[in-house]
């Protein structure tokens, strides 16, 4: 799938509008809307949403992070993101899932290089909306928003090489594996291995 093909795709399948709101010192915060998911800044009240997901161990074991004990832990990963933003560092959407106006998971821009053209996207979802596509309908206009308006020209990923699903998803939108990377990370007292992943704009 080459991109004008990916754009195509975004546009008729997931319905994709972009607009902008949320002012933030000078920058402005991307909004993003897709058919069942609004994508958003991160807001304080969103904690409890997080915090649901981010306490379970199936969602934090390829985290590099201990699950979650307490609300503010949720507080605190709230603000990390949104200050990531503020440095000019990244964006990490809120994903809304409208018909619950409910925040199932997040994904976005890390380790952005826009002199070299590049970033990082992440990701996580609440286990219980799991096998519903909702993932990759967020990242199609993340990609697509990252290509035009970020001006990106490659978007890396990084899993640990257990994580089946997440290479599946990446395989599903046309990241193409580069390998694995020896001892590439130290998570939780340990080095750990770390499969990458790209997709460039050509």
């Amino acid at each position: 799938m080459s991109y004008p093909e990916l754009k195509l795709l975004t546009y008729f399948r997931t319905k994709y509008l972009l607009y902008f709101s949320h002012k933030i010192s000078d920058m402005i915060y991307p909004v993003l809307e897709t058919e069942r998911l609004l994508l958003r800044q991160l807001a304080p009240h969103d904690a409890e949403d997080l915090f649901e997901y981010f306490s379970l161990d199936e969602v934090m074991e390829y985290y590099d992070l201990a699950p979650f004990k307490t609300l503010e832990d949720a507080k605190n990963i709230i603000t990390y993101f949104n200050n990531e933003f503020e440095k000019g560092k990244g964006f990490r959407w809120a994903l809304e899932l409208k018909s619950e106006k409910k925040v199932i998971g997040t994904c976005g821009y890390h380790n952005w290089y826009p002199e070299h053209f590049r970033a990082e996207i992440g990701y996580e979802l609440n286990p219980k909306y799991w096998r519903n596509s909702y993932m990759k309908e967020a990242i199609l206009p993340i990609l697509i928003y990252g290509f035009e308006s970020m001006r990106l020209h490659r978007i890396d990923a990084f899993t640990d090489p257990a994580n089946i699903a997440s290479e599946k998803l990446l395989h599903s939108l046309n990241f193409k594996d580069e390998g694995i990377l020896r001892d590439y990370f130290f998570e939780k007292g340990k080095f750990v291995d770390a499969k990458i992943f790209r997709l460039i704009n050509e």
